[in-house]
């Protein structure tokens, strides 16, 4: 059964069901362009997730600057004693500033995937199941 058997990446693919197909600069292009996209889409959903929890903290604070008597902000490695409403403004303006931040980053997945989208079909037809593009 083994002898019949090839590994793709982690995953078996029996003999017959691959193409033999020769690899050429251009594919190789492709598969290294592939590569390097899913890698940054895998860095970008990292950062969204990452910016979106900093906004819930930033909703949290908000909350909780109102039953507070003494109020300090960090600004860099220093804590600043301000009023209520400064750090209402400042965070206010930094959520608006990652809201920005996160629409761009999600316009980019959407380029992202649609080029990974076209360079998936075009290996997938040229070399079948003898590729394996999917992230686990």
């Amino acid at each position: 059964f083994f002898r019949n058997m090839a590994l793709v990446g982690s995953t078996p693919v029996a003999r017959e069901d691959e193409v033999d197909v020769d690899v050429t600069w251009e594919d190789q292009q492709k598969i290294c362009t592939f590569g390097r996209l899913n890698q940054r889409m895998l860095e970008i959903q990292q950062e969204v997730k990452d910016k979106k929890e900093e906004i819930e903290k930033g909703n949290d604070a908000a909350t909780e600057i109102y039953i507070a008597d003494d109020i300090k902000y960090v600004m860099g490695e220093a804590f600043v004693g301000m009023q209520v409403d400064e750090v209402e403004e400042l965070l206010e303006a930094r959520k608006e500033l990652l809201e920005g931040e996160i629409e761009t980053l999600e316009a980019e997945l959407v380029t992202i995937h649609s080029r990974m989208k076209t360079f998936k079909g075009e290996l997938y037809a040229k070399f079948g199941k003898s590729i394996y593009l999917e992230n686990e």
